[in-house]
């Protein structure tokens, strides 16, 4: 983790109430270059079509430029590149993959890291999906220790369908408001919540879900579960359970 990051770890650690007016400051150049040797660039190509290989090809002048159209707020989030995969276990069915550009998927992913930054020091222990360091694994591990030690009566598993798909706008941008307050990262999240899909070559708006595919959807779809979900069974729910819950 990079200096800028871990001060805002530690800041969103020791004050869990603090909004953050000021976080665009992180994304420098460098900051971006780093962020692109992180990044997996093996992925398939968004609408432009342009690969990995071809924007690395000429990699500091695209992320200056880059870098400068985000300083001066002249930032367009493309739609991105939408098709269609089967699900896992189940080739009858298929869920929607969004693949953004290069350039867009570089940006998101920099964003995302501010964002596990600060909400990292805020998802409950429980929680293991899409997060740095964690796997289902760990969450099956888990689950199976609590139920062979732990005083268990019942199990309750529940699925959320489509849930990347189904995200509410609105309600997602209260929720990033709790601890985002800085302009410029709250409309680059709204650019890329309303860049809407291209299949088929058409494009067509979204009004509600993140697209799954997005480096930034994870962390935004965990700042969503983490106040629908998780939040509401540690101070509603529990209190009116009797026994361990």
């Amino acid at each position: 983790m990079s200096t800028g990051l871990a001060r805002i770890a530690t800041k969103a650690k020791t004050d869990s109430k603090c909004r953050f007016t000021s976080l665009a400051h992180i994304l420098t150049r460098e900051f971006l270059m780093e962020t692109w040797r992180q990044m997996n660039r093996h992925g398939a190509s968004g609408v432009d079509g342009e690969t990995c290989a071809q924007f690395e090809r000429d990699l500091e002048t695209r992320v200056a430029h880059l870098w400068e159209r985000l300083k001066a707020g002249q930032y367009q989030a493309p739609p991105v590149r939408r098709v269609d995969i089967p699900k896992p276990g189940d080739m009858s069915d298929t869920r929607p993959l969004g693949i953004p550009t290069v350039e867009d998927r570089l940006l998101q992913r920099a964003v995302a890291r501010i964002l596990s930054a600060i909400y990292e020091q805020d998802f409950v222990g429980c929680s293991y999906g899409y997060r740095p360091g964690r796997n289902p694994h760990q969450a099956l591990r888990a689950l199976r220790s609590h139920l062979i030690g732990g005083k268990v009566l019942y199990v309750y598993e529940a699925d959320i369908r489509g849930y990347f798909t189904r995200i509410n706008h609105t309600w997602l941008g209260k929720m990033v408001a709790h601890r985002i307050a800085d302009p410029v990262i709250l409309r680059l999240i709204d650019k890329w919540l309303r860049a809407g899909v291209m299949q088929d070559g058409v494009v067509v708006r979204t009004e509600e879900g993140v697209a799954q595919g997005n480096p930034i959807s994870p962390v935004l779809a965990n700042v969503y579960l983490h106040y629908v979900l998780d939040l509401w069974f540690e101070r509603r729910f529990k209190r009116h359970c009797r026994g361990e819950a």
